[in-house]
């Protein structure tokens, strides 16, 4: 038997953007904007509400947690099958802050209204993804090593996707398709994890209001 989630507040869907790229090398600044531009041309965009942090630092995270309540948690930067890599709120360039994995999945489980899904949009967190379904519905970790533009083509179309009210797994779906529709190789590394008794098919995390 399939589980049936919380029916959705009247609200705007929260999306909370996490960059970090304490040496300068990733593109996360690129990759918010993307976001923020498919938003804003999407059918439903009024009903999505975006909370970008470009820098972010482990308390930025939990911050934004209990003050802005995401429904959706989204991480670009440096990840590893067991470890996140925050900024340190530094201005030069520098090392990254090195957080567990468990560290951060004992952080989104901790706050009372979990998020609905995490996106990790960065290398190698497939596993990670695999591990957060134990407390949060949907979860999408990249399988190996991504190109930049390959996890931004991939998080601007999910979230257009999601904001023209399509299912988790169809903004998914259509996600990797623009990867490979655009000519670039990574489009089989997301992977979307779920609990078996929950269906991505059927979830919207945006519905129109009713007329």
């Amino acid at each position: 038997m399939m589980k049936e989630l919380r029916a959705p507040k009247p609200e705007k869907l929260r999306i909370l953007l996490l960059g970090a790229s304490s040496a300068g090398d990733l593109r996360v600044g690129q990759e918010q904007q993307r976001i923020r531009a498919a938003v804003e041309r999407a059918t439903l965009r009024d009903l999505v509400e975006l909370d970008a942090h470009p820098a972010a630092t482990a308390d930025v995270f939990l911050n934004a947690l209990t003050r802005f309540r995401p429904h959706v948690v989204h991480f670009s930067g440096h990840s590893g099958h067991d470890l996140i890599s925050f900024e340190r709120g530094e201005d030069g360039f520098h090392e990254g802050a090195i957080v567990s994995a468990g560290a951060f999945a004992s952080a989104i489980a901790a706050v009372d209204e979990k998020p609905l899904l995490v996106l990790l949009n960065s290398c190698h967190s497939a596993a990670q993804a695999q591990k957060l379904v134990d407390t949060v519905p949907f979860a999408i970790g990249m399988s190996d090593s991504i190109g930049d533009t390959d996890a931004i083509t991939y998080a601007a179309r999910f979230y257009a996707s999601v904001a023209d009210g399509q299912s988790v797994q169809g903004a998914h779906l259509l996600s990797k398709a623009a990867i490979a529709l655009n000519g670039l190789p990574d489009d089989e590394l997301p992977i979307l994890a779920h609990p078996a008794d929950v269906d991505p098919g059927t979830t919207k995390l945006v519905t129109p209001p009713p007329v």
